[in-house]
């Protein structure tokens, strides 16, 4: 083989392969599985603290008013407990 015959050959050969790549990422490129689950899980979880910070006044006094019909009390002494509540 003479030296044309060789690089003609290499020129050709990395041509495939150039195509090839090319029609891989194209395939890649076609997929159309959708996102990935971590991130779509990671999207929800943003939008949840999210609207949690502009909603956080209204949702405070959701439960402040929620915990007051529960215990009758301004939530101030929500922890302790009266042993004489239990007859003790």
């Amino acid at each position: 083989m003479n030296l044309i015959t060789r690089a003609y050959i290499s020129m050709v050969t990395r041509r495939d392969a150039f195509l090839a790549s090319l029609h891989e990422e194209k395939s890649l490129r076609d997929d159309e599985r959708g996102v990935a689950p971590i991130v779509a899980t990671i999207l929800i979880l943003l939008i949840v603290i999210l609207m949690v910070a502009v909603f956080y006044e209204k949702i405070s006094e959701y439960f402040s008013a929620l915990i007051e019909k529960i215990f009758g009390t301004n939530g101030t002494n929500a922890g302790s407990m009266n042993t004489s509540d239990f007859g003790g």
